[in-house]
């Protein structure tokens, strides 16, 4: 049991490390952007988000992938920025 436990730690540790290098990573590329390309992607980012949300008043699912057009790869990401967070607040103040 000792040695499961150290395994799932160390696994936990691990995808932690993995999301605060892709939170890294993506910082850097936000920072590298120029201000037209900073407001393109916000454009395009909010007007899926108000499609999905407000509009739509679809799932998170419904959201991630007909909305925005991702594949199943995409539904972790969208838990580890904060996104289902987000949806699921969006929707309890909707109902």
């Amino acid at each position: 049991m000792k040695k499961l436990s150290d395994t799932l730690t160390k696994l936990s540790e691990a995808m932690e490390s993995g999301i605060k290098q892709y939170e890294t990573n993506n910082d850097e590329w936000w920072n590298s952007l120029s201000e037209d390309e900073r407001m393109d992607a916000f454009y395009a980012v909010v007007k899926r988000i108000h499609k999905a949300e407000l509009i739509d008043k679809g799932t998170y699912r419904w959201a991630l992938y007909e909305v925005f057009g991702f594949d199943e790869s995409m539904y972790t990401l969208g838990i580890d920025c904060g996104y289902m967070d987000l949806h699921n607040a969006i929707s309890c103040n909707n109902d």
